[in-house]
């Protein structure tokens, strides 16, 4: 057993920092570079009046006062950034080379897109599909943010989008005109924000209901010798169901009210569906904290199932996140002790970028500690990213835990990461979900 007080005030301090650096780095380097409004709204009065700038879509996120205020500027910033590359990266596929992209003002919370029609087409007649582009769009969002950190997803769950058509009346000042529809897509996207909401609540409620979860098993290595030493259990929507969620299953499902639900099913289905096991291979399955409150009679089940199955408890590993209160963490620990006395084995998810927990690190025991993925994508490039790896690799070896490396994804990235002395990894690069 550790020790009461295992880590002192001045590593909590010093992790902070750390990770403080890093989100820092990571939001310089994602800085919103786009044109703000006053600095295009000449061009586009002038495209206005011409009869080529046919409609606007907002994509709005002033919803996300108390997410940063939670997460701070740094992360908004790198968020925001992510946002405007994945506007940008539309151009010559969903929108045209030349169409209008900025931000609603310096520094602001929205972008916008201004979207034109060929000039080769009759100027009377719009010829954009603004639905089609938005649902574009929000396939666009996802993608760089399908493996990013579950805390942008829940950013992402509160950023809506709508969209104006714009029709020059010669009698009023384009710029006002441009104004007006800025305003109309805004009040679109907060009516299609609430239908979204009502959309996610059924398709979570059917997928859960009928079992429609893809399982994933991704390998997690041991580094030196490449040798799997077991499979982290993934839950994923169908494609079509991705689409309409538009967010990470999980969000989705806590903005329904069925997260709770659907960690069951998952948890259970992880277990049933999981691939042939050899003796020491381990299965690592996530859990919300509620998994742990006492008298939850489906994790008895579960336990009893994997033992009724032959196989051992140190095969069964239970994730747990770090992104816990410390109400839930008091609450999950007569549990946790309980599973660890049968022989169940523990890891703590998602550390590394964010204020660390050293106290739930010294309370829960893990046998693992698992090294969020932006804190692993890019580390070959990032001195401060190295810094807090290593400093993450002495706090596992001083907890008598092992680092486990996410989300390696290039060779540059494993390298760095095998030199610091990290002994398991998992990511695409080693091995994707199947």
């Amino acid at each position: 057993m550790l020790k009461k007080d295992p880590f002192a005030l001045s590593e909590q301090q010093a992790l902070e920092e750390l990770s403080e650096a890093v989100l820092d780095e990571e939001a310089q380097q994602s800085q919103p570079r786009l044109p703000a409004l006053h600095q295009v709204i000449d061009q586009l009065a002038e495209e206005v009046a011409q009869h080529r700038c046919v409609g606007v879509i907002v994509l709005d996120a002033n919803h996300l006062g108390p997410w940063e205020r939670r997460n701070g500027a740094a992360s908004f910033t790198f968020l925001m950034g992510r946002l405007t590359e994945a506007a940008k990266k539309m151009r010559g596929d969903s929108i045209r080379q030349d169409d209008v992209i900025c931000m609603s003002m310096p520094g602001g919370d929205s972008v916008l897109l201004f979207l034109s029609q060929s000039r080769e087409d009759d100027d009377r007649r719009a010829t954009v599909d603004l639905e089609d582009v938005m649902a574009r769009f929000k396939r666009k969002l996802f993608e760089p943010f399908s493996r990013a950190q579950m805390n942008f997803h829940k950013a992402l769950d509160l950023v809506s989008m709508g969209s104006a058509l714009i029709l020059h009346n010669s009698s009023v000042d384009p710029r006002r005109e441009i104004y007006r529809a800025i305003r109309r897509a805004r009040a679109d996207a907060l009516v299609n924000y609430e239908e979204m909401q009502r959309q996610r609540h059924r398709v979570v409620g059917n997928m859960i209901s009928q079992r429609k979860i893809k399982t994933l098993y991704q390998p997690i290595v041991e580094l030196p010798s490449r040798e799997v030493m077991g499979y982290e259990a993934l839950s994923r929507a169908e494609a079509k169901d991705t689409d309409r969620l538009g967010v990470h299953l999980f969000v989705a499902a806590a903005r329904a009210e069925l997260d709770g639900e659907l960690d069951q099913a998952c948890r259970t289905l992880s277990i049933h569906r999981r691939p042939q096991m050899e003796q020491q291979t381990k299965l690592f399955i996530n859990c919300l904290p509620p998994t742990f409150f006492e008298l939850n009679r489906e994790l008895d089940i579960l336990v009893a199932d994997w033992l009724a199955d032959g196989l051992q408890p140190e095969q069964l590993v239970f994730e747990v996140t770090e992104r816990i209160t410390h109400e839930q963490a008091v609450r999950i620990m007569p549990t946790v002790r309980r599973l660890r006395r049968e022989g169940f084995l523990f890891a703590l998810d998602d550390v590394g970028t964010g204020a660390a927990n050293l106290r739930l690190l010294a309370d829960l025991e893990p046998e693992f500690i698992k090294m969020d993925i932006g804190l692993t994508v890019g580390i070959a490039e990032s001195k401060r990213k190295q810094e807090l790896a290593h400093y993450l690799l002495e706090l596992a070896n001083k907890s008598h835990s092992r680092l486990i490396a996410e989300g390696i994804e290039t060779k540059e990235d494993l390298d760095v990461i095998i030199d610091l002395g990290v002994e398991l990894g998992q990511g695409y690069y080693l091995g994707r979900p199947a």
